[in-house]
């Protein structure tokens, strides 16, 4: 989800998890939850203003809020015990954003032919990369390259991870579920989003496209992406 106010510029990606009702029914609440405390607070306030350290206390607060809406759901429904969903989200305000995630849905940033992941997955293999003891291609194939270390909804509390940037630093960003980049390589990502360039394709299209490949090559999860630039 997309918000757009004076001073300030809100993205959320969330991936459920839990059956396809319950990964769902995950997602939304998440989302819905996490937008809400961004735009009441954010509404209450000057975005110049704000420190960076503010914009991570607020962003944390959305975050708390929807593991607690997700886990609360979970735990009141048995149809959906078990559910959660995973969140990556960037707040831009002024020259500086602020990046937070859990679980495996990533940002990332490109500047000047160049595409980078800001956000480090949660997930098993990931885990098992860090260590040494298996490398990004042997990931891709991996038996349990699908398993989750960190999520909303499945704890009474989540921490994420924060990551600032300023507008130095990207032309563009991407947020995006795991179910784009299991089919797609980032040289392909890369290739998409930098495509006709002088002809400045909306990035809606853009992101289009980098979904209708992902289900080209098979893709079988929900697929999410939101590809912002300067401009918007």
């Amino acid at each position: 989800m997309v918000v757009s106010r004076e001073g300030f510029f809100s993205a959320v990606v969330c991936d459920g998890m839990g059956g396809a009702k319950g990964g769902n029914i995950a997602s939304s609440l998440a989302v819905k939850a996490y937008t809400q405390v961004i735009k009441a607070t954010m509404s209450k306030v000057s975005p110049d203003s704000l420190t960076e350290k503010e914009i991570e206390r607020i962003i944390k607060q959305a975050i708390e809020k929807a593991n607690t809406v997700v886990y609360e759901a979970a735990n009141y429904d048995i149809e959906l015990e078990g559910m959660g969903t995973t969140l990556v989200s960037v707040l831009i305000y002024g020259d500086n954003a602020v990046v937070a995630n859990v679980g495996d849905s990533r940002l990332y940033i490109y500047k000047e032919g160049n595409l980078k992941q800001i956000t480090n997955d949660h997930s098993f293999v990931q885990y098992l990369i860090d260590k040494g003891s298996l490398t990004k291609e042997e990931a891709k194939n991996h038996p349990n390259r699908n398993i989750i270390l960190k999520a909303l909804g499945v704890n009474e509390s989540v921490e994420p991870d924060i990551f600032n940037i300023n507008n130095e630093d990207y032309d563009m960003l991407l947020l995006c579920s795991d179910g784009l980049t299991t089919h797609i390589p980032d040289e392909e990502i890369l290739e998409v989003i930098t495509r006709n360039t002088n002809k400045k394709p909306s990035y809606k299209k853009k992101t289009e496209i980098l979904i209708e490949k992902a289900n080209n090559k098979g893709g079988v999860d929900n697929i999410t992406a939101v590809l912002i630039g300067k401009e918007n």
